[in-house]
This record gives C-alpha cells, sequence and structure tokens, in this order.
C-alpha cells in the first residue's frame, strides 16, 4: 500500500487502542483530567440560625443562597418530594418579616454535589420562577429547626459556542469518547486512501556486471572481415559445433597464415582469400 495509507492505519488503531482502554477502563486521561471545572461547594455558613446581609452585584448575578441538610433523597409515600425536605422548618426574615425562603422539595430538583445531604431550597431567589421577588440589599434573619448548611450562589455567565465546543472536546478526551471517534473517522479515511491512491511500484534492481558487455562484442564483430554471403570469415569461432579435440590449423595453404587473421602478405589477393574462405565453407558443410 502507499506509505501516506499506512501512516493513517497507524495512527487510527493507536487513537482507537488508546480510547477504548480509557473508556473501558473508566480512567480519566492523565494530564488533561482536572477539577477545577467541579470545584466544591463552599459553604457560608452552618448551623440553625444566623443573620445574613445580601448585596446585589452590578450585573445584578446573586442568586441568593442554597439551602443543604443531612438527608437521602428518598420518596417513600411516591408523592413526588422528597421526604426529608418538608421535615425541615425554616425561614429567611426581612425587617418587614417577609418570608424570602424558596423551598425545593420535587424530585426534580435533586442535586448531587454534595455527600450525605440533600438541598432543600433556597434564599432569595426562586429556581423555579424567576419572577418571584428576590432580596434586596439589607440583612435578613435566619432561623431554622434542623441543621442546615447555606452556600452562596452566582448566575453563571453565558458560555459561547465556541467555548461550549472546545469544552465538549475536552471532556471526550478526558473520557476517551473522542479519541476513538477520531480513530474511527481516521480509518475511514484510510480506507479511502487504499482505493484512491495507487500502490508505489518498486523499480527493478540494475545488476552490474564486469567485462565485455553484448555491445562491445557486437561491435568487435562488426569490425571483422566479412565474405559475400554475410558471415564472418573467422566462421571456426562462431560455429555451433566445435570439435575441442582438433588440432588447430596452422594456416591457409597460399600465403603460409590463418587467413582470418587479417594479415597482408605479399602473393595474397582478394580473390584468394575469398576462394579459401568459400572452400572452408563448402568443407565444413560437407561433414
Amino acid at each position: 500500500m502507499h506509505p501516506a495509507t499506512n501512516a493513517t492505519f497507524a495512527i487510527s488503531g493507536s487513537l482507537l487502542f488508546i480510547g477504548i482502554l480509557f473508556f473501558g477502563t473508566g480512567t480519566p486521561i492523565p494530564l488533561l483530567d482536572s477539577t477545577d471545572d467541579d470545584p466544591e461547594v463552599q459553604f457560608f455558613f452552618s448551623g440553625t440560625a444566623t443573620t445574613l446581609l445580601f448585596e446585589q452585584t452590578d450585573s445584578g448575578s446573586n442568586n441568593g443562597w442554597a439551602v443543604y441538610t443531612y438527608g437521602m433523597y428518598n420518596d417513600s409515600d411516591g408523592d413526588g418530594l422528597w421526604d426529608d425536605c418538608y421535615s425541615v422548618e425554616i425561614s429567611l426574615l426581612n425587617e418587614s418579616g417577609v418570608d424570602f425562603y424558596y423551598p425545593a422539595c420535587e424530585v426534580s430538583t435533586q442535586r448531587e454535589d454534595v455527600i450525605d445531604m440533600i438541598y432543600i431550597g433556597h434564599f432569595c431567589f426562586d429556581p423555579d420562577n424567576s419572577s418571584s421577588p428576590g432580596c434586596i440589599d439589607g440583612n435578613y434573619s435566619m432561623e431554622s429547626s434542623r441543621y442546615v448548611r447555606i452556600s452562596q450562589e452566582f448566575e453563571k455567565p453565558d458560555v459561547s459556542v465556541l467555548s461550549s465546543f472546545a469544552s465538549w472536546i475536552r471532556d471526550g478526551l478526558v473520557s476517551g469518547v473522542t479519541l476513538i471517534c477520531g480513530g474511527l473517522l481516521l480509518f475511514l479515511l484510510a480506507m479511502v486512501l487504499a482505493v484512491a491512491l495507487p500502490e508505489k511500484s518498486e523499480e527493478p534492481v540494475k545488476k552490474k556486471r564486469s567485462g565485455p558487455t553484448a555491445e562491445w562484442r557486437a561491435y568487435s564483430l562488426s569490425g571483422q572481415e566479412r565474405g559475400d554471403d554475410g558471415m564472418p570469415k573467422a566462421f571456426s569461432r562462431h560455429s555451433e559445433r566445435k570439435d575441442i579435440f582438433r588440432k588447430p590449423r596452422k594456416g591457409n595453404v597460399i600465403g603460409g597464415v590463418h587467413k582470418s587473421g587479417g594479415l597482408y602478405l605479399e602473393g595474397w589477393k582478394s580473390e584468394d582469400s575469398d576462394a579459401a574462405y568459400k572452400k572452408k565453407v563448402v568443407d565444413r558443410r560437407g561433414k
């Protein structure tokens, strides 16, 4: 396969392995897990009676105080209200005697941010009805029949779409879901690349050898003297059948030298060479 396809398959496999490993074990990925996004509830007061000072911010984001008490989220009678919620008698009065405590006992108001405690209501702010009267700046007297803890709350600013998307990606990285999704997308991309990109062809290895080459040999043969039939006069060198036990000839009858040697002797003419060559050819064909 193409190198790009192999690399994409390798990356997708690594992401899938890491994502499935952390997601299956429920272990957050190190360096990405942070508890700063979900800080623990900071309680402003714990007890049964106190005086609270309410001061609204310039942006109007002060949502009063959330009220918690020890108990369990249990609805034994099935009326849709927590049993331990209405058992608490609590009030928050201003100087005029107006109560600004808004109970939240419906089962839909459950919070899991404090261990062994249940959320039972709010001071100065009604989460279910924003049009309910809220507190104005001043002192308020709080009394409760049971031990309670209160935590001041402020309205969270609007989060931009980009910030929400970045937070979603980060949460996915912590849990491993983003790695699994990214690995699947890269795997599909690798499948497309495997079909679209051609395989890399390997070039044949050229072997080098020493000694004379075929071109050199052909060139050397082309320089030999040839007869009328086009065959080289050194016919014995290229015959298919060769007797290795035969004694080499000492030379031609005329001139005293083998005619293929290409030597020029006095008295040796071209007609003599052609005649001797033709006789040699006839003799060899007659064998």
